[in-house]
């Protein structure tokens, strides 16, 4: 294992394990970054100097520029360049992204302190990634992700988690607030992503998704809103008005969940079994599901274990909500 650790302007390895052949763990700790720009600001308050400067040792310590739009950007909405949130996700996904081009496939991230947009790398091909995540995140984590491998937050993850996603597999420990799954895409050469959140997420959960898939021990009001493609599975407590406006995907919930305008409510077939096995598969290690291979209409009970407890889960007592068209 590689850990990189940064003492003022200066990264030094301080240890080598090796891993499986061929992977590197890289450490980010953003606070090294904030301790950057702290170092800058106490010495000049001058935001040409700061930018110029703040450029100068991202580079030197991380090959990394920051555009100079950054710095009118954030000096127009911020008023500071050493304490822009747009900077440091610009920077730490500049940093990331080369990292990945260099061939790390193994990071994980340290002190994100509910940063934005962190994780928002934008390739086009689907890259080979294991990211962790320690801490919470913001607004927008993994927003177009495109990626191969598991993401997972040790944290809870704030609106607009995986926003747009195209390829992957994301757990978050915690709870994810407002449009977890938002507009999870299902293309030619994409079947979106795959998340499970195992504190449940707040309102509007897999809103118009198009693909993927979402797990969650309990789900907001209006979740599945205009959803058009993709599986919303909601172990936990629902919310109001599941599935306004949709005009396909599918919602499996608890017996007791209402829908709003445009989704009707439908007894399990035997294909949604089917269904729901190949969604609760891809988390099998994560949630220790007991009883999956003989998962069927006729033995139709997991034990289902989620952050250290097991749970009964008779699937007899779930619905399916589709569209009405």
């Amino acid at each position: 294992m590689v850990v990189l650790i940064n003492y003022c302007y200066r990264i030094k390895d301080i240890s080598v394990t090796l891993l499986n052949i061929g992977d590197i763990l890289y450490i980010l700790d953003i606070d090294e970054i904030r301790s950057i720009a702290d170092s800058i600001g106490s010495s000049t308050s001058n935001p040409e100097d700061q930018f110029e400067r703040l450029n100068n040792v991202l580079y030197k310590e991380f090959k990394i520029n920051l555009p100079k739009g950054l710095k009118k950007a954030s000096l127009e909405k911020f008023r500071d360049i050493i304490s822009s949130p747009l900077v440091y996700e610009r920077a730490v996904n500049s940093i990331l992204k080369r990292k990945i081009i260099e061939g790390e496939n193994n990071i994980t991230i340290k002190n994100p302190k509910a940063l934005y947009r962190i994780g928002i790398l934008s390739f086009r091909e689907p890259i080979k990634l294991d990211l962790i995540v320690e801490g919470s995140v913001g607004n927008f984590f993994a927003a177009g992700c495109n990626f191969n491998g598991t993401w997972t937050v040790k944290g809870h993850a704030e609106n607009g988690l995986a926003d747009k996603g195209y390829s992957g597999k994301i757990v978050v420990d915690g709870l994810a607030t407002e449009l977890a799954g938002q507009n999870n895409q299902a293309t030619e050469i994409s079947n979106g992503v795959d998340i499970l959140v195992r504190k449940g997420c707040m309102e509007r959960a897999m809103g118009q998704a198009r693909g993927g898939s979402l797990i969650t021990f309990g789900a907001g009001y209006n979740s599945g809103l205009y959803m058009s493609g993709g599986i919303l599975l909601n172990l936990g407590t629902p919310g109001k008005a599941f599935g306004p406006g949709m005009v396909g995907g599918t919602i499996y919930s608890p017996n007791g969940t209402t829908v709003g305008e445009g989704a009707t409510i439908q007894d399990l077939n035997k294909l949604d079994y089917k269904v729901i096995l190949s969604v609760l598969k891809k988390f099998k290690a994560e949630l220790g599901i007991e009883g999956l291979d003989r998962f069927s209409p006729e033995n139709n009970t997991l034990y289902i274990t989620n952050n250290g407890n097991s749970e009964e889960y008779n699937f007899k007592n779930f619905i399916k909500i589709n569209s009405t068209e």
